[in-house]
C-alpha cells in the first residue's frame, strides 16, 4: 500500500487499510457485526462458554471479528475468557493446534467461532481424531462460506461474505479510478448472511 501510494498507482483494497483509512478506496464487509451475529447465533442455542480461533492478531480482519465476538459476549452478560480466543494462521493445520490447545482445558468451550472456513476444516479433523462430535459435543459456526463448508462432514454454518461481490465491486471502483483521477476515495460494504447448515444445537449438557 505505501509503495502504491507512493506510485500514485491506483488501486482498490479488498478489506480494511490498517492505516490511512480515510485515504484508500476499499470493499469490505462489516466484520464487527458479521462475528457479533455468529456468536449471537451460538448463544441463541443456548451456549455460554464460546471459544474464539482467529487468524494474526495483526490483520484488521481478526481484530474486527474478536471485536464482535467479545461485543455479543458483553451484552449476554457472558464472561470474555482469554483461554477461550486463539490466535492463528489461516491455515487447516492452525485450526488443528488451536482446537487442541482449547479441548485441553478443565473447562472447554462447548461453541467456537472459526474466522475461516478452512480453519473449521482442520478444527473438524483434529475433533473428529479426540473423539468429539459435532455438533453433538461442540458447535461450529465458521466465515467466508467457501464451497468446501458446505461439502463438509457435517456441513458448516458459515458466514457468506458475498465473495463475488467483494471481488466485483472492487474492479469495477478500480475501473472508476481509472477513468477519472480526481474520482473521492470510497468505503464500500457489503452485506453478509449466516448460511444455517449442520455444525450448531443446543449444548450438551
Amino acid at each position: 500500500i505505501t509503495y502504491l501510494k507512493e506510485q500514485r498507482f491506483p488501486f482498490v483494497l479488498i478489506g480494511k487499510p490498517y492505516m490511512d483509512i480515510e485515504e484508500i478506496t476499499h470493499v469490505d464487509n462489516d466484520n464487527v457485526r458479521a462475528a457479533k451475529e455468529a456468536t449471537e447465533y451460538l448463544i441463541g442455542y443456548g451456549h455460554e462458554k464460546i471459544g474464539f480461533i482467529g487468524g494474526s492478531a495483526e490483520l484488521m480482519v481478526t481484530v474486527d471479528r474478536i471485536t464482535g465476538y467479545q461485543q455479543a459476549l458483553k451484552n449476554a452478560g457472558l464472561t470474555i475468557t482469554k483461554e477461550y480466543m486463539i490466535h492463528e494462521e489461516f491455515l487447516r493445520e492452525g485450526g488443528q493446534g488451536a482446537v487442541r490447545e482449547l479441548m485441553a482445558l478443565e473447562h472447554p468451550p462447548t461453541a467456537l467461532v472459526v474466522a475461516d472456513d478452512f480453519m473449521a476444516l482442520g478444527v473438524l479433523n483434529k475433533l473428529d481424531e479426540l473423539g468429539i462430535k459435532v455438533p453433538d459435543d461442540l458447535s461450529i459456526v465458521s466465515f467466508n462460506n467457501v464451497l468446501l463448508a458446505e461439502l463438509a462432514r457435517p456441513p458448516l454454518t458459515s458466514v457468506d461474505i458475498n465473495i463475488f461481490e467483494l471481488g466485483y465491486q472492487a474492479s469495477k471502483n478500480l475501473i472508476v479510478m481509472v477513468e477519472n483521477n480526481n474520482e473521492p476515495t470510497k468505503r464500500l460494504i457489503i452485506s453478509h448472511r449466516i448460511i444455517e447448515r449442520l455444525s450448531c444445537s443446543k449444548p450438551n449438557q
